[in-house]
């Protein structure tokens, strides 16, 4: 008989594992979209490039297995500190004024080569399975008018499975962020605790896009038997991405383009209330960008700029900071 996703669930621990073997206790639900995750194949061998005497391949192996899969979701700052902290590996809280809230601050930490890792509980509406080990090797957080602001994490994890009984756990109580939650400005100082000075540019912002991504590998160690990922490693080199669309209604873009002018981006989200003067925030700090792309084209009949920016890490403060706000009070990587 056909299996509906209806009852189905996505649960994800709090705390960060010790290592990629040992599971935490899975306290927070999180609604998503799109397909189920399982473990699939990472290299099947089958003797195709020998010469066999046959026409198709006589030996088999499923060598190594993995598991890797998205995360999306509208977006609000729980899960964007949930899952942006884990990519790039830093999360330094604070309380906000007199309040009950906290702000996360995250950034890249550089030291680390194993990312973290959380324990994940998928309830398809038909299994429940539990998997620990789960790394996020990127995150993509995006807005456009008369929209919610969407959030993507891209997951990867050793493929280690087991069935699972846990009981459904709770969904904090956070309302999803929106368009009229944006600001975007340019320009200004910042001094690795607020901007100042710079240029608005909401009224005439479409869209915008931001990615991260650590280039993670997963790694299947020598002597180990059981085929799954022993260790979720960074890569290399790390990507930023910036892209955002105005309405075109001066030169200034192009100039900026043609100056190569060096500037802060800043993109705030604030939502509604958390506790006393706090908001339910997210904000996008990038010190150093410096546009690589201002084209016109059309939105609607009217003229837009498609700016695309070059991040560049900044000696003090690097190349970007979420500050999360939200009444979370320890660190997500805790």
């Amino acid at each position: 008989m056909p299996k509906s996703i209806i009852g189905g669930w996505r649960g994800f621990s709090l705390t960060k594992q010790i290592d990629i073997a040992t599971a935490k206790p899975v306290n927070t639900l999180l609604y998503f979209s799109g397909d189920p995750i399982e473990p699939e194949a990472d290299q099947f061998y089958v003797n195709s490039d020998e010469v066999t005497g046959e026409l198709l391949p006589t030996v088999h192996r499923l060598l190594s297995r993995k598991l890797v899969g998205k995360h999306k979701s509208k977006a609000y700052p729980h899960l964007v500190g949930l899952f942006a902290s884990m990519a790039m590996g830093k999360d330094t809280p604070t309380a906000v004024g007199a309040t009950t809230a906290y702000k996360h601050a995250i950034a890249i930490d550089k030291t680390i080569v194993e990312l973290p890792y959380r324990t994940m509980i998928e309830n398809d509406g038909a299994n429940q399975y539990l998997y620990p080990g789960i790394a996020c090797s990127g995150f993509q957080l995006s807005g456009s008018r008369g929209n919610f602001v969407e959030f993507e994490a891209d997951l990867m994890g050793s493929g280690v499975e087991s069935a699972d009984a846990t009981a459904k756990p709770a969904r904090v109580a956070e309302s999803y962020l929106a368009y009229g939650d944006i600001k975007f400005s340019k320009g200004g100082a910042f001094d690795g605790t607020a901007i100042t000075g710079g240029t608005d540019l909401s009224a005439s912002l479409l869209d915008f896009t931001v990615g991260f991504k650590n280039n993670a590998i997963g790694a299947h160690l020598c002597g180990d038997q059981s085929g799954k990922i022993g260790r979720v490693q960074r890569g290399n080199k790390y990507a930023v991405e910036l892209k955002a669309a105005f309405e075109l209604e001066d030169t200034s873009h192009r100039t900026d383009f043609l100056a190569e002018t060096e500037f802060v981006a800043y993109i705030p989200i604030v939502g509604g209330t958390a506790n006393g003067v706090a908001k339910y925030t997210v904000e996008v700090i990038f010190p150093r960008v410096v546009y690589k792309a201002a084209k016109k084209g059309l939105d609607n009949g009217t003229l837009k700029v498609g700016g695309e920016f070059e991040v560049l890490s900044d000696p003090v403060y690097g190349p970007m900071i979420l500050n999360v706000i939200n009444m979370q009070a320890a660190s997500y990587l805790a």
